[in-house]
């Protein structure tokens, strides 16, 4: 299964052109799930992830029960999660994300049922997310962080019966390098956030030697006086424990990197990762 996550900058700049590049960079990429941040939708319901799950011949899901259309009734459009898949799919959750004081933020978790044929391996979950940035942010993250993976762990199995399930693919923009706390301990590389359940990143199980920076500065969109622009904030990972010879990856590799009729697609890169579920 190829997946993709990416996170679309909205409408910022020349968005329309940049909505082409995008179209044509999942065209060329073809992959099975793609998780989408910064996503538009607007009041009516109209949105980019239907647009372009229409063109592609896929299938879309977005958070938009969570834009903040009825707190800002003027906004022309409103960005969310959204998920495209190769098969049918139906919204499990779309949850606010609570901060280290427990308060529900803007930040959000979408949960999916993909329904995949049971002669392609059979329904998996999927889980798309955008955590808060911010380089002082990480005790808001980890608490997002923590948040996702009670509610991701609770999709797999509410039993904890991890084991016996396929693994869920997460993805997203975590706005975290790899060696932060809260992507530690989300990958069990220090004390988990839910004893016995951890992600496992793509970037490198995949064995990868270069950082994989998705905020880059050789990015044209990246402002050149960004605080911190070369980042991995990234990820694709799928959950552990798992059913066994279930979930691992065979490669994983940047993708939206140059620009499409001199259009640069969006101010991150993507990921796109092959796994076996």
């Amino acid at each position: 299964m190829r997946v993709m996550t990416w996170n679309l900058q909205g409408r910022v700049g020349q968005w329309e052109a940049r909505h082409h590049a995008i179209e044509k960079v999942l065209h060329d990429a073809q992959p099975d799930v793609v998780m989408l941040q910064e996503s538009w939708v607007e009041p009516d319901g109209k949105a980019q992830a239907h647009v372009l799950a229409e063109h592609l011949g896929m299938f879309a899901v977005t958070a938009f029960e969570l834009a903040g259309f009825d707190r800002y009734p003027q906004a022309p459009y409103w960005v969310v999660n959204a998920i495209l898949t190769r098969w049918p799919s139906q919204i499990l959750r779309a949850v606010p994300l609570n901060d280290e004081n427990g308060v529900s933020t803007w930040r959000h978790v979408l949960i999916a049922s993909v329904t995949r044929p049971d002669e392609n391996g059979g329904p998996f979950v999927a889980a798309g997310t955008h955590l808060e940035h911010g380089l002082e942010r990480t005790l808001t993250r980890s608490a997002q962080m923590a948040h996702l993976l009670a509610e991701v762990s609770n999709a797999v199995s509410p039993r904890g019966a991890w084991r016996d399930e396929l693994p869920a693919l997460v993805a997203g923009d975590f706005n975290a390098v790899p060696w932060s706390d809260e992507i530690r301990r989300a990958t069990g590389a220090s004390t988990p956030f839910i004893p016995g359940f951890v992600l496992v990143d793509a970037w490198d199980a995949c064995g990868n030697l270069s950082r994989g920076d998705t905020w880059s500065s050789a990015n044209p969109l990246v402002p050149r006086r960004a605080v911190h622009p070369n980042r991995r904030l990234d990820y694709i990972t799928t959950t552990f424990p798992r059913r066994r010879n279930c979930g691992s990856f065979q490669s994983c590799e940047l993708g939206g990197l140059t620009p499409i009729d001199d259009i640069q697609p969006s101010d991150h890169y993507a990921v796109l990762a092959e796994v076996t579920i």
